[in-house]
């Protein structure tokens, strides 16, 4: 089933722009690599903890609701208040009591083999990688019913991660509040990630666990290279040299289902993808106030909006930063520049940065901030 979905999406993805594509394509690799140490770590754990308790510590990228992670619901408490984190959290633990099932067992009991956990993942990397450029559009001007059907659908669809799930939602309650909270109330609960059971028979691919290797190394020794947080690209190192031993363990073993995943991490790792274009209308940078400095540097959008995207944990649960300025400026559409001025209250009321200095500047290497 997996295998089948990978091929009619891919083949989809054929159909669209070539930007457009690469961009999905890196997103939903990024979503397989912010994975990897999380399932790294519950297999470790899953020897020494009861299952229950391996899913509240990572970032929900196990198979399962995701909401159970306490640090997702840390960073949801940031937006949304601790009822709001609490409540799904125990939403998702009484999901999993219902499913008994807290994670994937082959038919014997164990632990399903790590390049099969991460093939199960696929639909729900791909979909959350459509969903990357679907929040990039603005969607205030929706009926809120509309968009709370709408998020309703991305959350159950998507399965983001529970960090994902966070980033994402804080992203559309500055525009959408009513997808927003659509997507809260499936995302991680009612997901992909909690019905869909990964089809593999028990058993491992040594081309996989080589392949898989091969591009966490590529991706771990450029500092997530875009894709990932810097730090989780830190991570990904020892994980490849987990992936070569095992590699060298199941030598004489074959899978081709389990090639999946890897094959489509490498693509994403060399797709070489560009951020996703800003195209919302409204200022998403929070905390500011009329009088303060600011010196801000992204891609022009629209004339009057600066915006660049920070990174959570993956390039898929890339949120955008951006401040609106009080006039329009003479550079064309998606020029970097840097914009250095002072707040101001503008006639409507709205905080603007009034311009003192701008320079075009080359775009960086890598896009994104990350925090």
């Amino acid at each position: 089933m997996t295998l089948a979905f990978t091929v009619v999406t891919v083949a989809a993805l054929a159909l669209l722009p070539a930007e457009t594509s690469r961009s999905v394509l890196a997103a939903a690799a990024s979503a397989l690599y912010e994975a990897v140490p999380f399932l790294a770590l519950t297999a470790v754990l899953s020897r020494i903890v009861p299952a229950w308790a391996v899913a509240f510590a990572g970032c929900g990228c196990t198979l399962g609701p995701s909401a159970r992670s306490v640090p997702a619901a840390v960073a949801l408490a940031l937006s949304f208040g601790p009822v709001v984190a609490l409540s799904r959290v125990a939403a998702a633990v009484a999901v999993a009591a219902g499913a008994q099932r807290l994670r994937p067992v082959d038919a014997c009991g164990h632990v399903a083999p790590p390049v099969a956990e991460l093939a199960a993942l696929v639909p729900a990397a791909l979909a959350a990688g459509a969903l990357q450029q679907a929040v990039a559009f603005d969607l205030h001007g929706l009926a809120p019913a509309i968009q709370f059907v709408a998020g309703a659908l991305a959350g159950a669809l998507a399965a983001p991660c529970a960090l994902g799930t966070a980033a994402l939602a804080a992203t559309l309650h500055r525009t959408a509040p009513a997808a927003a909270a659509g997507l809260l109330c499936t995302a991680g609960l009612l997901d992909a990630r909690v019905f869909i059971r990964s089809t593999y028979r028990a058993g491992h691919d040594a081309l996989a666990y080589g392949m898989l290797a091969t591009a966490l190394l590529a991706v771990g020794t450029h500092r997530g290279n875009g894709l990932v947080h810097p730090v989780i690209g830190v991570a990904l190192l020892p994980c490849a040299a987990a992936c070569a031993a095992l590699a060298y363990r199941h030598r004489r073993q074959a899978l081709r289902a389990a090639r999946v995943a890897p094959a489509l991490m490498l693509a994403g790792a060399f797709a070489g993808a560009s951020a996703p274009q800003y195209r919302a209308t409204e200022t998403t940078m929070s905390g500011l106030f009329a009088g303060e400095r600011l010196t801000f540097t992204g891609a022009l959008s629209n004339g009057d909006v600066v915006a660049r995207y920070a990174i959570t944990c993956c390039r898929a649960d890339a949120t955008p930063i951006a401040v609106r300025l009080s006039r329009r400026l003479p550079f064309g559409e998606g020029t970097w520049l840097c914009v250095d001025g002072a707040i101001v209250t503008a006639s409507d009321g709205a905080l603007r940065l009034e311009p003192a200095a701008v320079r075009r500047v080359d775009p960086p290497a890598d896009p994104f901030v990350y925090r």
